[in-house]
């Protein structure tokens, strides 16, 4: 067993490791072009993953922090699942994985193969976090009706 608290100041934590703190710095300029010289708006993919992130762990946060009103301790299994399944992609999506994939060559094929690689893993990530997330909404959804049926006996 671990104490809820200390499970909602970790996935507190998380939440503001994950916040994109350069959108307050960039201000209107995180939607212009990448491409220099163009008149497009090109929203990065990784501002819009940081953000769904930040808003998951922080709806997260905000259970754990109702769940240590119920329960003064959680089980350690549940736990420790959720956080190995979230803190993968909440570290990646701190770092760029073009720079830590380096290519031997400038050949086309293997930058190619290097794109699709870090895209594989973006995917992976992602989907562990998801997974994270719907391991802790039972978790939370069944913690809540036991609450409720020891409250009402």
């Amino acid at each position: 067993m671990i104490k809820t608290k200390y499970v909602f100041l970790v996935f507190f934590v998380l939440a503001l490791i994950v916040f994109p703190y350069y959108i307050i710095y960039l201000s209107s300029d995180f939607v212009s072009s990448i491409v220099p010289g163009w008149n497009t708006t090109i929203v990065s993919g990784q501002i819009i993953s940081n953000l769904i992130k930040f808003v998951a762990l922080l709806i997260t946060t905000i259970c754990y922090w109702k769940l240590s009103k119920i329960n003064n301790q959680i089980i350690l299994k549940s736990f420790l699942i959720h956080f190995t399944l979230t803190i993968p992609a909440v570290f990646i999506s701190r770092m760029s994985l073009y720079e830590l994939i380096t290519s031997i060559s400038f050949n086309p094929e293997n930058f190619v193969n290097r794109i699709s690689l870090i895209i594989f893993i973006n995917i992976c990530l992602n989907i562990l976090f998801c997974i994270g997330q719907i391991i802790f909404w039972r978790f939370y959804i069944k913690s809540k009706r036991s609450y409720r049926i020891n409250k009402l006996t």
